[in-house]
């Protein structure tokens, strides 16, 4: 019978496992149990490990915990590191520990029905049954085995109907439920043991999950995110010294750089900002319908809606970028906001990439889309490979809008990147911090200085570290020495004309279709097809 109480109790279910990795199964019972059961909450206890499984087989336990997140993506289901935060490896200590620090809480066991089929091997599972209401979930292939396991044929007479889930919280255990009509069919081995269909120049296994909670999907090509020990010690013993710009984004890093967005000196966001507004009725018309939208880099929602807007009957946006954390919580505070279906790709600018089939509606033609001008970033070798990509990955009759900041007044380019308040020099002196922080580095960064100025040969301003007197860096032990006036070069970002872009393109599928800039002829939206 219903027990009753007067102090209002919540009703929380509780969904465990090792959520490798998070799917809309998760999703869909755990719905279904807000809905069925009256819950307030479902709680999802995202475990390091199942004594049960394979402990080589998990991905990282943060990954794991970040893609539930983004999966589960309502305001009453709540991703818990509870377990790992215990130190808790079974189910029957944690619910016990959870009623202890939750005395006004009615909790609810919620599973799978392939759970029920493998219960009787749980440690303590009779406890675990006399301790909480259970409520199972039917999954296709299952139902007969689960509803005749050791477990299930054991609290038989506790089974109640379907029709009274609503008093299961409230009802002292052992007591449970069979939702039959719940088959999802879902599983994250299945995901796990999915090998997403490549053409035969790409031959790797990679993470498709579709849906992805607000996501229509999100695709995992797990992108090399670089070994910074390996890299600052290989850029260091050039000559001359040189290391990738990708190290400079840690978080202080990252942000760093959006302050350097906003001062006074740096014209390129603003500017390419100018031209997409003032000119985003005729480059959305030059686009044409039915587009989908592919972004290089994932930006936030207010850069995109201006074209997804603007599109005559968008088809869909897919966003990509390295960094998995970033990527997904980007993705998802976009499809909260834009009217069409959105997607996430975890990978890097310079590794192939095929768009999965069948999970988003059928564009007319796809659209790629790199503001920011980072196609300067690149040497002209990387930029021609890039573009040759980005037309296999969109395919035949595809666009591509482009973002390039321009040739001009040498005074301009160099102040932009020699700010009056120092941000960018913090930003790239940040480099030597990160190195005597997670490289355990000895040097002293009063030695060096930051460098930025437009070499006029290359067309493109260089970054470099530059040390006022002689010095060193070591690491492990190896000692790279500076002369005065030595430099380690940190980024190079070229500027263009758009005869120099029209010579870029051409070699490659792309043909420079169309171009806009603004009143002083700074920076340029450049239209590309391969039609």
């Amino acid at each position: 019978m219903p027990s009753s109480n007067a102090i209002e109790r919540r009703r929380i279910g509780l969904l465990g496992g090792s959520f490798n990795p998070p799917h809309q199964g998760h999703r869909e019972i755990s719905l279904a149990a807000l809905e069925r059961l009256g819950l307030d909450a479902v709680w999802w206890l995202v475990t390091p490990g199942n004594p049960l499984k394979d402990p080589g087989s998990y991905a990282d336990y943060e990954d794991r915990l970040r893609l539930a997140r983004a999966v589960s993506h309502h305001p009453d289901i709540v991703v818990s590191d509870f377990e790992r935060r215990k130190g808790l490896t079974y189910t029957a200590d944690t619910i016990d520990a959870l009623k202890a620090l939750n005395p006004n809480a009615d909790f609810v066991w919620l599973m799978g029905a392939d759970g029920l089929e493998n219960f009787h091997r749980w440690r303590d599972w009779r406890h675990i049954a006399e301790a909480v209401p259970m409520a199972v979930f039917n999954r296709p292939g299952h139902e007969t085995e689960a509803l005749e396991s050791e477990a299930a044929e054991a609290l038989s007479s506790y089974r109640i109907d379907s029709d009274k889930a609503t008093d299961l919280c409230a009802t002292e255990p052992p007591v449970w439920v069979f939702f039959q009509d719940t088959d999802n069919s879902i599983s994250s081995t299945a995901i796990r043991s999915r090998k997403i269909q490549h053409s035969q120049t790409i031959d790797r296994d990679d993470d498709l999950i579709a849906p992805c909670g607000a996501l229509a999907f999100f695709l995992d090509l797990h992108p090399d995110q670089g070994d910074f020990h390996a890299d600052a010690i290989e850029g260091l013993s050039k000559s001359p010294k040189s290391i990738s710009p990708k190290y400079f984004y840690d978080e202080y890093g990252s942000q760093l750089f959006d302050r350097i967005t906003e001062v006074e000196e740096y014209y390129p966001t603003r500017t390419e900002k100018a031209v997409f507004e003032d000119n985003a009725a005729e480059i959305t018309g030059a686009v044409g319908p039915g587009a989908a939208i592919f972004e290089y880099g994932s930006g936030s929602s207010e850069k995109i809606e201006w074209l997804v807007n603007g599109l005559e009957k968008p088809a869909a946006y897919v966003a990509m970028d390295i960094s998995r954390e970033y990527l997904l919580e980007a993705a998802v505070s976009m499809a909260d906001v834009l009217p069409v279906p959105v997607a996430a790709i975890c990978a890097d600018f310079h590794s192939p990439i095929e768009l999965p089939k069948n999970v988003l509606p059928e564009p007319n033609h796809w659209l790629g889309y790199f503001p920011g001008s980072t196609l300067g970033n690149m040497s002209r070798d990387a930029a021609e490979a890039f573009l040759k990509r980005a037309s296999d990955t969109l395919g035949e009759g595809a666009q591509f809008l482009l973002g390039v900041d321009l040739v001009k007044d040498k005074k301009i380019l160099e102040a932009a990147y020699n700010d009056a308040e120092g941000v960018t020099a913090a930003f790239n002196m940040n480099l030597l911090t990160r190195m005597k922080a997670e490289l355990d580095a000895r040097l002293n960064i009063g030695d060096f200085e930051h460098y930025a100025f437009y070499n006029d040969a290359e067309d493109r301003i260089e970054m470099h570290l530059r040390a006022v007197r002689p010095t060193e860096i070591v690491i492990d032990g190896k000692a790279f020495s500076f002369a005065e006036g030595e430099t380690l070069h940190t980024e190079n970002s070229h500027k263009f004309t758009l005869e120099k872009i029209e010579d870029l393109v051409k070699e490659t599928p792309w043909r420079l279709e169309k171009a806009w800039t603004d009143p002083k002829g700074w920076f340029a939206a450049c239209l590309l097809s391969n039609k």
